[in-house]
């Protein structure tokens, strides 16, 4: 049996899984050293790691979409909406996941 909302909270959810997912797409459209640079650029740290990498995605989401109390979080099968006990998880792009992993840094 599928779950109803149970408060606002719980409608917001669409609204909200579709601007995230809008702009999971237009970083996805990038390439890979593009939206590194995008996501990079201001940044001043010697070593990069995955944990930074995930939390600047999220952090730029978050500066995009207003969330309400939803939660964003990097999962294994892409990015997660948290709410209490409720969950879902947005597909990401090729360049978002590879960017995610590591496979370039900010353009010289």
């Amino acid at each position: 049996m599928a779950a109803i909302p149970h408060d606002i909270t719980d409608l917001r959810l669409a609204p909200i899984a579709l601007a995230v997912d809008a702009v999971i797409e237009e970083f996805g459209r990038l390439p890979v050293d593009k939206l590194a640079w995008r996501l990079e650029s201001h940044r001043d740290v010697p070593e990069i790691t995955r944990a930074d990498r995930e939390c600047w995605l999220v952090a730029q989401i978050e500066s995009r979409v207003e969330v309400g109390s939803w939660q964003l979080s990097i999962d294994d099968r892409g990015l997660r909406l948290t709410h209490k006990d409720h969950t879902l998880v947005l597909g990401m792009p090729a360049p978002v996941r590879s960017y995610i992993d590591g496979g370039v840094g900010t353009p010289v």
